[in-house]
């Protein structure tokens, strides 16, 4: 298990930093990264929930049921989350503050509040979980910015910057990638999304993207 956990850490630690600016989402060095990644996590869950199985009365350690719980939530399997959660021990929980803050994440997603999930996820953790939570939030705003781009011709910058926790300066740089247009003018700008000829859907279910459509839709009218 700590071979797996290594093994994740390092491979995230040597990548991330060639891929961190790549926000072109039809680009194939991001999806084959995504992949490649999500492949990792997905080995990492299988032995972690092997672990708990094979545990004596089925308890494991708090580090084991985090990672396991930031795993799923990467996953955005929030059903196995929502019983991981519960099989946890109450005493375990009571009092560790980053499990609760885990959940907070969790209740997040599962209610699609977006300015709720990045208030949880901005926090500070561990080092056994701080990269998957790092993940999840990169993940988290890839997937809110593609989302945006297919659904709006037009959002204010305002807008964009609530629903995906970046600065102006991230904002302008995010555009320029992109190639989405920012017209100037008094705060907030307007910003134009271009989608490209090429450009291939993120690996999302449908379900998560209607909900997620849904949100967008709800804010910005309202």
């Amino acid at each position: 298990k700590r071979q797996v956990t290594w093994a994740l850490r390092k491979y995230v630690n040597k990548n991330k930093r060639i891929y961190r600016r790549i926000l072109v989402f039809g680009a194939g060095k991001l999806i084959i990264f995504t992949k490649m990644l999500s492949e990792k996590i997905r080995q990492l869950t299988l032995l972690l929930e092997k672990h708990e199985l094979e545990a004596p009365g089925g308890i494991v350690s708090i580090q084991l049921y985090s990672e396991l719980l930031a795993a799923y939530l990467y996953q955005n399997d929030l059903a196995s989350a929502r019983f991981l959660w519960k099989r946890i021990p109450q005493n375990m929980k009571a009092g560790n503050a980053e499990l609760e803050q885990m959940y907070k994440v969790y209740v997040a997603l599962w209610n699609n509040n977006t300015g709720g999930f990045y208030k949880a996820i901005n926090h500070d953790w561990s080092k056994h979980v701080s990269e998957l939570m790092f993940e999840l939030k990169e993940k988290f705003q890839q997937e809110t910015i593609a989302l945006m781009g297919r659904a709006y011709s037009s959002i204010f910058e305002n807008v964009f910057a609530e629903m995906t926790n970046q600065t102006p300066d991230m904002i302008e740089d995010t555009c320029k990638t992109l190639g989405w247009e920012i017209i100037p003018g008094a705060y907030p700008r307007l910003i134009i999304p271009k989608r490209t000829i090429d450009e291939k859907p993120i690996v999302v279910s449908s379900e998560a993207q209607l909900h997620r459509l849904t949100d967008f839709v709800s804010f910005l009218e309202n």
